[in-house]
């Protein structure tokens, strides 16, 4: 009973530290956050101005150009829901308007590979600090803590 035992809790830790190996998050081309686990990759990237980015790559992280993908986000700030629609523009999707200001809120992307098809929903809890560790914004971290507290500058 014992061995039993002792080879189903070996199982689950091996299990849940294989999990946790192939959780950590992909580096964005861009320096955004890659929401997708598989190709083709979705990299959520706030520019500078505040705009979204979302692009596309292959499996090896080379560019797609976006061509019949529809993508939605809400940007639940703490003034209130604001709706973010894109347009497509230098093989991207780019927001048509800003973030609101501030942060420390959720942005929800919603990502259709073709007008019809079934959405897949996305939450990114948006951080524009940077991450002292990797030096990527906190949303787009990808350090061992991701998502963690852990040094920002």
């Amino acid at each position: 009973m014992k061995n039993t035992r002792s080879l189903v809790l070996t199982s689950f830790a091996l299990l849940a530290s294989a999990v946790a190996l192939v959780a950590k998050p992909i580096p964005g081309p861009k320096g955004g956050r890659i929401l997708t686990t598989e190709a083709p990759h979705v990299e959520f990237f706030v520019q500078k101005d505040r705009t979204v980015a979302v692009s596309f790559y292959d499996k090896d992280l080379k560019p797609v150009v976006a061509s019949g993908q529809v993508v939605n986000a809400t940007a639940e700030a703490k003034t209130g829901k604001v709706k973010l629609e894109f347009t497509a523009k230098d093989g991207a999707l780019i927001s048509t308007a800003p973030m609101p200001e501030g942060d420390d809120y959720t942005v929800v992307v919603q990502v259709r590979e073709t007008a019809g098809a079934k959405p897949k929903n996305y939450r990114v809890l948006f951080h524009d600090e940077v991450c002292g560790e990797c030096k990527h914004a906190e949303y787009a971290c990808i350090c061992d803590d991701a998502g963690g507290e852990h040094k920002k500058h």
